[in-house]
């Protein structure tokens, strides 16, 4: 049989961390993104904000339940609220475990059927929010079953750095230079930064290394943030990884872009790092173009659905 409970801290559970890790390294094999599902161990997350539900099913399912016929865990879901109507869920099923219908269950049980309410959505929750990560088979079978729509996509590049002398030399404009980011004056990369973090665009419990470009007049034109980890985490064998880039929006614009990427590529072969990886929003022209213009390539879609969530009943 198949169980659950709720909770707010199962992230942190061995088992869960296990069942994480095996389903990234699976779906790495696969071809899939292997983004981690809740953030790194140790991130604070608002009070109050964070639901979380495990699955666990016992050996009475046939063979894959757990052989000394107790209940493992099979699937993993965590929901943020935002606190504007809004909430985003992550979930992950373990490798062994799919096909059988569990995130189907699971959706379920967040009341996501059509007339189903939704008991965890105390908060004012009227919309779920959730990335496909590439062109897994399950995201569009998912989506009709539910009502969920396309709201949001991005891309995965990636470049390749195995050939020696194929990264570009960094050339920014005249009168201007790439320098590491001090934090002390550059409050406003600072806090851009911050912002890129509560949005799931930072470096996780990875702090990325920042350059930044800068006029003669130390006027900040743009930054890029990067490191020799993936953009799910920690991974020793993984890709590195451009987090952010936030180039100017007058001026050489593109040659900044350019340089900045350059710059960051450089680095990360210095770091012995082979591959590359980076995600960027497909409708910006301008950072396409740059990044294509350094050798990324579009390696896979992401992307985001919609689905509207019934209120709760109200309790008497």
């Amino acid at each position: 049989m198949i169980t659950y409970e709720w909770g707010t801290s199962f992230g942190a559970d061995p088992e869960v961390v296990r069942l994480l890790r095996d389903a990234a390294d699976f779906d790495a094999e696969q071809g899939f993104s292997a983004v981690q599902p809740v953030p790194a161990a140790g991130t604070d997350a608002p009070p109050g904000r964070v639901t979380e539900l495990v699955a666990r099913m016992s050996d009475e399912v046939g063979a894959v339940g757990s052989p000394d016929g107790e209940e493992a865990i099979v699937a993993f879901l965590r929901i943020t609220s935002q606190g504007d109507g809004t909430a985003t869920t992550e979930f992950v099923v373990g490798p062994e475990y799919r096909s059988l219908g569990i995130a189907t269950l699971l959706f379920e049980e967040l009341g996501l059927a059509r007339g189903g309410a939704a008991r965890w959505a105390g908060e004012g929750v009227r919309s779920l929010r959730a990335w496909a990560h590439g062109s897994h088979p399950a995201a569009e079978r998912m989506a009709r079953r539910f009502g969920a729509v396309p709201e949001d996509a991005s891309w995965r590049i990636i470049r390749p750095m195995h050939r020696p002398g194929s990264v570009p030399e960094p050339e920014p404009p005249a009168g201007v230079d790439l320098r590491p980011l001090h934090p002390e004056s550059d409050t406003a990369v600072v806090a851009a930064l911050a912002d890129a973090e509560k949005d799931g665009r930072g470096a996780g419990r990875v702090g990325p290394e920042v350059l930044v470009a800068v006029e003669a007049s130390g006027e900040v034109l743009g930054f890029v943030a990067y490191s020799p980890h993936p953009l799910a985490g920690e991974a020793p064998d993984g890709p590195g990884s451009v987090h952010l880039l936030a180039p100017p929006t007058r001026g050489e614009a593109h040659a900044v872009s350019r340089a900045l990427l350059a710059a960051a590529l450089k680095r990360l072969a210095e770091a012995g790092v082979r591959e590359v990886e980076m995600s960027v929003d497909p409708l910006d022209e301008p950072l396409v173009r740059a990044c294509r213009n350094v050798g990324f390539h579009h390696d896979q879609t992401d992307v985001c659905f919609s689905v509207p969530v019934d209120a709760p009943a109200a309790v008497a």
